[in-house]
């Protein structure tokens, strides 16, 4: 082998001094170094051992690298316990609560802002966004309708956009859109809640209520001339104890203001009969004699 070495020295084309042995040769030359290791691989080494060969025979029962004779490893510290779970707000404080928020908020884009972050309700927790109010912050007539369906959330609507359409076209037969040029004939619809409703029926009253004190305060700061309570769950809002086939076709005062309020049936409700068609038509008749009177 050492021949051979001393080829590979030899073809590596370099000047040694006469006292350099094979392996300082063969380290001095790159080229030479780089034959050498070829020459290796193609004889079949795959793995660097040592200097002098090692007898497995020799090696002792219970060899110092195996983990048995290891220093043993700092104890592992406990794993953190998780944080505890916020204890849910009881009802009466949560109430309280929003009473207090809203009324520190002296427009409507604070009130919708206020509203849409209140962490009070569980409702938000699970929603993909949050429906704001639509309409100038000086309207005659403030409608307050059910909350927006998942559908609708989607798109940030407070409906549908078939129920908005027929929505447009009540009010539009009696002189009223979102963008009129005069307070006298214009509207603002928020719905109840920013999030669609789930639940059991209980849970979903006490959001609503929970949540009404946004909507006194959006009377407040719009001062309509009348209301409109559009849907069961609008109504079950702002006047808990009325039904809607009893509440429907009067004027109602609400608490806290001296707006009054007339229920009214969503537009997904009015599309399904003809019946209910024409009481929408009678409704629209009275809401507008009303704005007239003032």
């Amino acid at each position: 082998m050492a021949g051979l070495v001393a080829g590979l020295v030899a073809g590596g084309g370099g000047a040694y001094p006469a006292a350099m042995g094979i392996r300082e040769k063969i380290e001095a030359d790159y080229h030479a170094a780089l034959a050498a290791l070829a020459w290796q691989i193609d004889l079949g080494a795959d793995e660097a051992l040592g200097e002098a060969p090692t007898n497995a025979y020799d090696l002792p029962e219970k060899p110092s690298w195996t983990t048995r004779n290891a220093a043993p490893a700092a104890a592992a510290s406990p794993a953190p316990k998780p944080a505890p779970k916020p204890a849910a707000v009881p009802k009466s404080e949560a109430v309280e609560m929003a009473r207090a928020v809203a009324a520190g908020c002296h427009n409507l884009q604070d009130l919708d802002a206020a509203a849409a972050s209140f962490d009070g309700c569980e409702l938000r927790k699970g929603a993909r966004g949050a429906t704001v109010g639509i309409g100038p912050a000086n309207a005659s007539l403030l409608i307050i309708c059910d909350p927006p369906s998942s559908d609708a959330e989607k798109s940030g609507q407070p409906m549908v956009a078939a129920d908005w359409q027929m929505l447009l076209k009540i009010f539009a037969a009696i002189g009223l859109s979102f963008d009129a040029p005069n307070p006298a004939g214009a509207l603002h619809l928020a719905p109840a809640l920013p999030w669609p409703l789930r639940g059991a029926q209980d849970q979903q009253a006490e959001a609503l209520a929970m949540m009404a004190p946004f909507a006194q305060r959006r009377i407040d700061l719009i001062a309509p001339k009348r209301v409109v309570l559009m849907g069961h769950y609008a109504l079950a809002q702002m006047l808990p104890s009325a039904g809607m086939q009893r509440a429907r076709g009067q004027w109602h005062a609400l608490a806290g203001n001296q707006t009054l309020a007339y229920p009214m049936l969503m537009p997904a409700m009015i599309m399904k009969t003809p019946a209910a068609k024409r009481e929408a038509w009678a409704d629209a008749l009275a809401i507008k004699s009303a704005l007239r009177e003032g």
